[in-house]
């Protein structure tokens, strides 16, 4: 068992190494809107694309949340800088998306990339069944031993 000062040591790494996560899905995320892909010329929001932005941002809202779990600040503390940094990556890569002469800088992709941000990151905080569905320890779940 640890003591209370390297449990909090051993807690605040772990949320250090979660920082790979967001940075993943940013480049990703860069990659694939620098490349041509598929062009929807609609500003409807129950369009795949819509869509994929409401999920692949609201992804990215979560994992920005996991990064900020620090015990002292408030959830809506925590939602406001996440929702921020998914907001601000969002925009940045809706005008890296309008240097490529093939696409073009959409309001409707920046607003479903917020809206997804906004819910996926709320529902994390404050709906307890879907954070304990992501927080699922994989090796408990598979019945293996804890790693270490």
């Amino acid at each position: 068992m640890l003591n209370r000062e390297e449990s909090f040591v051993e807690r605040r790494n772990l949320r250090k190494g979660r920082l790979w996560v967001p940075l993943f899905i940013m480049v990703g995320i860069s990659i694939l809107s620098g490349s041509a892909g598929v062009q929807v010329k609609s500003w409807s929001f129950v369009g795949i694309d819509k869509m994929a932005h409401f999920l692949v941002f609201g992804l990215l809202g979560i994992a920005w949340i996991r990064c900020l779990d620090w015990d002292k600040t408030s959830s809506a503390t925590k939602l406001t800088i996440a929702v921020g940094f998914t907001m601000l990556f969002g925009l940045l890569d809706e005008f890296h998306q309008a240097c490529n002469p093939l696409r073009t800088f959409e309001w409707a992709d920046a607003i479903a990339n917020f809206v997804g941000a906004l819910f996926w990151a709320c529902c994390y905080l404050w709906v307890s069944p879907f954070r304990d569905l992501l927080e699922i320890k994989i090796y408990r779940f598979l019945r293996l031993r804890s790693p270490g």
